[in-house]
This record gives structure tokens, C-alpha cells and sequence, in this order.
């Protein structure tokens, strides 16, 4: 190979500094994006992506607060409403491992396009299911939909800017999955009893539609476009002239060799990477059992005897949706909203590797106070800390997880790893339901052993990623 084609670190490849066709230098796209800078581009790209995004952490609270409803209206056992809470973050695991690849071979903007529209119609088609058959199925199919939604959207998030400001992109979507984690509960605290479970749904969804119009006039990323050998120069012209910027014919004639186009499946867990993705699969896996169950073990537990109920034993019946708890619930997932911002400057003044040892450690303590609970409104601070702390963490994870793999095969990276994260999910949302009628404090065993894995990978992880470019990162790493 030439030495312009030499790979370099993360698998994308040194750009040459000799003469181009045009007589001027050619570029490295991180000297372009440096020029570019972080403006109005860059604020339309995370708008929409973080819109995009909201979907993934909504759904959680939507299909814990319907479930209930669904249970009197389905007659609904509880094998049935289990595997209708968990169905959709099963198969986004399924899609976020599997289909994972397919944003980085056809790229980030199509397949979101493709899997936005998709997302809508199918949630809207599970909104008028008029059995519990049809309304599992198509709930499968919308996890299916966000298995690909999410993952490419943190990945293009990272894409558009410096590499000294990317942890912007992630911290801006999970400060809107956030929100709408908070939102979503105090709209079903409003909503749910007036318009009903289906129209709760819709609801839930439409947001979805002006994002896919919004993104249909964005670029596809640059770096994308760079490292599968397109040209780049109409995308970064496109984010120069909306951020006041004149570029050179140079800085926009940036190219890559055919050989480093695209990683392999592979890579994900070659020796290279094979420890940090282990390691953080394994976060993933945990902070995600422990926020997905929390949603619906909330209301189980401020509902029934734990901790001071209204209940004297957790029984599994029909019964009326109880406000109480969806205003409690609220409440506590307010603390998801100010995480973001909490782990957006501990991540920029602490480094990743601290923020992680601190927040997962505080997560792990936080969970031992469930088994000592004095009163509703002690568990409800108690709840509040421990979703304020996970994540937070989670929110650091989502920053590393980009900043650590090539762009040859990030998406697909972040597509495995997320997918674990979702079947943490799965099996913690479905365990409550059936451990909680056994004994409640069976699920806090879940949360504390779940935090504990958290905290143990936290501090086996060595890598600091904070101010690294996206070339540097992976040191002396070739794609084969």
C-alpha cells in the first residue's frame, strides 16, 4: 500500500498533504471540521437527531403505564404481560445486533429516513391492534425499527463535528430521551384516563414524521461519506455556509483510499477490541436492566406494601389506573433530566474513565438503601437518586462507545453493544413482573447485582477517550 493509502490508528486512513488535481492541498477532514467549527450546522443535525431519538426512552414509560389497562381490556395474564412489556426492546436488541452494519454500508441518513417511517407506521398500526396477538406482533415490529434508529443516530451525532466536541452529539440526545422519559410520565398522568391507551400511542409517535421531513434535507455525514470513498464536498460545503464559513477547493476535495472503506463484523470483537467490548456490553447491559426496570417496578412497589403502601401483599389483578403512581412516577423520572447535564460536565472537567468509577459507584450504594426503606417518600428519594446516578452513567457510556471505534465500523459497534444494553432491558422489565409477586425485594437483589457488574467493569476500564481525535484513539489499529 502507498503511503497516502496507509492506515492509520482507528482504521480511517492518513489524508496526503500533496498537491491535488486542483494544485492546492487536500486536506484531513479533522482540519476541515476544525475550520468548519461548531454553529448553526451543527445545532440543526442534534436537533433533529435528538428528536429522533426520543422514542427509544419513551417507550419504556408508554408501555408501562398501558400495560395495566391492557390487562383488564385483554384479560391479560401475567405470561402475556410480560412478554407484551418486553417484546419491542427484545427485538430492538435482535435488530440493533443484526442489522447494526447496514447504516454503515448504505449510510446514516437513508437507513434513518427508511426506519423513521417504518417506526411510525408501526407504532400507529399497533395503536388500532384489536387483539393482544396483533398488538404483540406489531409492537415487535416497532423494536425492530428502533433497534436501527438509535444507534445510528448517536453514531451521526458524532460525525459532524471537531473531535474535541463531540461528546456534544451524545449528550444532547440522551438529554432528550431524558425529557422524554419525564414527559411521557407526566403526559400519561394527564392524558391516559381522558384519551385512552390507543390515542396515548399516536401521541407517543408523531414527532417522528417532522423529523423524518427535517432530516430528508440534511446532508449524510462527511465522515461517512469520506471513509466509503465518497466525496464529501457538497455536505461540507453545505455545513460551512450555514456556520458562516468559506472553504478552499481544497479543504472539500478530502478523499480516502478504496482499501479502507468499510470494517467487518468482525472487528467488533477482534483482539484488538475485544476487552472494551465486553466491557462495555456489560455496561450497557446493566445500566439498561436496571433504568428499564425501574419503570416498571416503580409503580408495582409504590402501589403495593413496599415501602410503605397502600396494599398489604403485591397481587396480580385488574384494577384502575392509580394517578398517585403516574404522578410519582413523574417525579422520580425527573431525575433522568438533570443527569445529562450532570454527566456532560463531569465528562468535560473529569475525564470519561473518572465519571465512570464515580457515577456507577454511587449507583451501586444508592440500590443497598431499598432493602431499608422507611416510607413511601424515602423510597420515592431513593428511587430519584439511584435513576439520577445509572444515568448519568449511561449518558457517559453513550459518549465513549463512539469516540472509541473506527468509522469503518462504529454504527455496527454501537449497534452490538446497544443491543445488550437492550437486553438488559428485556430481561429487567420482564424478571419484575415475575419476581415482585414473589417478593419485592427479590428485584432489589436484581438492581444491586446488576449495579455491582456496572461498577466492577467501571473500574476495570483503562481507556481515557476525552480530547483524543478519532484517529488517535485506537492506537496502531488496522482493519483486515
Amino acid at each position: 500500500m502507498s503511503e497516502k493509502g496507509k492506515l492509520v490508528s482507528n482504521g480511517e486512513q492518513e489524508h496526503s498533504y500533496g498537491s491535488s488535481e486542483t494544485g492546492e492541498e487536500t486536506k484531513k477532514l479533522e482540519d476541515v471540521y476544525e475550520k468548519i467549527g461548531v454553529g448553526p450546522a451543527q445545532y440543526l443535525y442534534w436537533t433533529c437527531l435528538s428528536v429522533i431519538t426520543y422514542f427509544d426512552f419513551s417507550e419504556m414509560v408508554v408501555i408501562a403505564t398501558i400495560v395495566p389497562i391492557l390487562r383488564c381490556e385483554w384479560q391479560l395474564d401475567i405470561v402475556w404481560e410480560t412478554m407484551i412489556n418486553v417484546s419491542s426492546f427484545f427485538f430492538s436488541a435482535i435488530a440493533g445486533a443484526i442489522l447494526g452494519k447496514l447504516p454503515d454500508i448504505y449510510g446514516r441518513r437513508f437507513i434513518l429516513l427508511i426506519f423513521l417511517v417504518s417506526l411510525f407506521i408501526t407504532t400507529c398500526a399497533s395503536a388500532v391492534a384489536q387483539t393482544k396477538l396483533q398488538f404483540l406482533i406489531t409492537r415487535c415490529l416497532v423494536g425492530v425499527c428502533m433497534g436501527v434508529t438509535f444507534p445510528t443516530a448517536i453514531t451521526f451525532s458524532t460525525e459532524i463535528v471537531r473531535s474535541k466536541n463531540r461528546e456534544i452529539g451524545p449528550s444532547c440526545i440522551t438529554a432528550v430521551c431524558n425529557l422524554s422519559v419525564f414527559g411521557c410520565a407526566v403526559l400519561a398522568w394527564l392524558l391516559l384516563k381522558k384519551i385512552g391507551w390507543r390515542w396515548f400511542i399516536v401521541l407517543n409517535a408523531i414527532p417522528l414524521i417532522p423529523c423524518a421531513l427535517f432530516l430528508f434535507f440534511l446532508p449524510e455525514s462527511p465522515r461517512y461519506l469520506v471513509t466509503s470513498g465518497q466525496g464529501a464536498a457538497t455536505a461540507l460545503t453545505w455545513m460551512a455556509a450555514r456556520n458562516g464559513v468559506t472553504l478552499a477547493p481544497a479543504d472539500t476535495s478530502v478523499t480516502i483510499h478504496q482499501e479502507a472503506q468499510l470494517g467487518a463484523w468482525s472487528d467488533v470483537l477482534s483482539e484488538k477490541f475485544r476487552k472494551e467490548t465486553i466491557l462495555l456490553s456489560a455496561i450497557f447491559f446493566g445500566n439498561l436492566l436496571i433504568l428499564f426496570g425501574l419503570i416498571v417496578f416503580v409503580p408495582l412497589a409504590l402501589y403495593s406494601g413496599f415501602c410503605g403502601g397502600d396494599q398489604e401483599a403485591p397481587v396480580h389483578k385488574c384494577e384502575e389506573v392509580d394517578q398517585g403512581s403516574l404522578l410519582r412516577l413523574a417525579l422520580i423520572t425527573s431525575g433522568a433530566v438533570f443527569s445529562t447535564f450532570a454527566a456532560y460536565i463531569a465528562a468535560v472537567t473529569l475525564g470519561r474513565k473518572v465519571s465512570l468509577r464515580i457515577f456507577s459507584t454511587g449507583g451501586f450504594i444508592s440500590t443497598i438503601f431499598l432493602y431499608r426503606c422507611f416510607s413511601k417518600i424515602f423510597t420515592v428519594v431513593v428511587f430519584f437518586v439511584i435513576k439520577f446516578l445509572q444515568t448519568s452513567h449511561n449518558v457517559i457510556s453513550l459518549i465513549i462507545v463512539p469516540e472509541y471505534y473506527p468509522t469503518a465500523f462504529r454504527n455496527a459497534a454501537i449497534g452490538f453493544i446497544n443491543s445488550w444494553g437492550k437486553l438488559g432491558g428485556v430481561i429487567g422489565a420482564g424478571l419484575v413482573y415475575v419476581l415482585f409477586y414473589i417478593s419485592p425485594y427479590l428485584v432489589v437483589g436484581m438492581f444491586s447485582s446488576a449495579a455491582l457488574l456496572v461498577m466492577a467493569c467501571s473500574w476495570i476500564w483503562d481507556k481515557e477517550t476525552k480530547d483524543t481525535k478519532m484517529s488517535d484513539v485506537i492506537e496502531e489499529q488496522q482493519i483486515s
